[in-house]
């Protein structure tokens, strides 16, 4: 009579170990699948990612439009304008998804690179003014040097450091991946040694 209570709580416990495991797989894999793919393909990555967002802008002007042809929204004219605008920016970026990611990548790290280059110039001439620490001076000024040529290499070669900030993001996505493949793993043996009794 004793073994009926424990057998059923821990048939009970095999479910609720077996209905979770396979939910940490499947996100390692997913994981693992994007991290390969952004450390292999950032280009194709950018484009993928500037084609997601175009569904949704053309998701969100073909709502506009609705709304606007419907009455729904408050005004009908500025929604119906909205909407054709969302529409036609979703479909150009749909269509030219290398032009956009690429023009994406230069405009952020061009308004990126005059601030890095900023920062780099004003720790150079902070390290020029007299100071107790002569040695202190000279690493802030290489340091200032260093990334001074970092912001001047990321205006002359923007789609390289936009492929490798992907990269990154890829090593990034596969590093999470591992936990979680381990923990689907550590769950599905507990579910085992559940179902077994062992």
């Amino acid at each position: 009579m004793s073994s009926d209570p424990s057998q059923s709580a821990r048939l009970a416990a095999s479910r609720a170990v077996g209905s979770v495991w396979w939910y940490f797989l499947v996100r390692a894999l997913l994981l693992l699948g994007a991290g390969c793919f952004m450390l292999f393909q950032p280009d194709l990555t950018l484009v993928a990612f500037a084609q997601v967002i175009a569904v949704l802008v053309i998701i969100d002007g073909i709502l506009a439009l609705a709304a606007g042809f419907t009455g729904q929204a408050q005004s009908r004219f500025w929604a119906i304008v909205r909407g054709g605008l969302m529409l036609a920016a979703g479909l150009f970026v749909f269509l030219q998804p290398a032009l956009v990611s690429s023009i994406a990548i230069k405009t952020v790290l061009y308004l990126v690179a005059p601030f890095v280059i900023l920062s780099g110039v004003l720790e150079i001439v902070g390290s020029t003014r007299v100071s107790v620490r002569p040695s202190e001076d000279r690493g802030s000024f290489f340091s200032g040097v260093l990334t001074t040529l970092f912001g001047v290499l990321l205006i002359l070669a923007p789609v390289f450091f936009g492929e490798l900030i992907v990269r990154i993001l890829g090593i990034i996505a596969i590093l999470m991946a591992i936990p979680l493949l381990l923990l689907a793993l550590k769950f599905r043996k507990v579910r085992h040694r559940l179902e077994t009794g062992s």
